[in-house]
């Protein structure tokens, strides 16, 4: 058994579905804090129930978010990109978020953030986050319901 963030992983589970740091994946993955990502061949709440070894006692997307502060990503057609996380001031969620998206930046247009702690959501294009500089500026935003 492999050990990922506090949680043990058997071999083939782990191996099916990690992927490398910052992989950009179609559909749906979780990204960890340390920028594994774990593809999602379905719904979210569907593969935590599947994968306990993974997530341990964790039961639904929003313990798997607050408690493991993972990151929850879902890549659209034509560079959309959906992400839920904790906290937008988490500053752990914040650096890997960033390293996600500057990783990713030519494969990316349009994110949007959902933090759980706001109400509303942080949208911006990947031409309004050139440095992390200005990524801290649009983090920092209150969230929204408005694009």
């Amino acid at each position: 058994m492999m050990m990922h963030d506090g949680y043990s992983l058997s071999g083939s589970d782990s191996a099916s579905l990690k992927r490398p740091k910052f992989s950009f994946q179609p559909g749906a993955s979780w990204m960890t804090l340390n920028g594994t990502i774990y593809i999602v061949p379905g719904f979210h709440e569907e593969w935590i129930r599947k994968h306990q070894d993974i997530v341990g006692p964790h039961s639904s997307v929003a313990e798997v978010i607050e408690h493991l502060r993972w990151l929850s990503i879902v890549v659209y057609s034509n560079g959309y990109l959906e992400i839920c996380i904790n906290d937008q001031y988490d500053t752990e969620v914040r650096e890997v978020l960033w390293g996600y998206l500057q990783h990713n930046r030519r494969r990316w247009r349009d994110v949007m953030i959902m933090p759980f702690h706001s109400q509303g959501f942080i949208q911006f294009g990947a031409e309004d986050v050139t440095d992390a500089t200005e990524f801290g500026v649009v983090m920092s935003q209150v969230p929204g319901f408005t694009t």
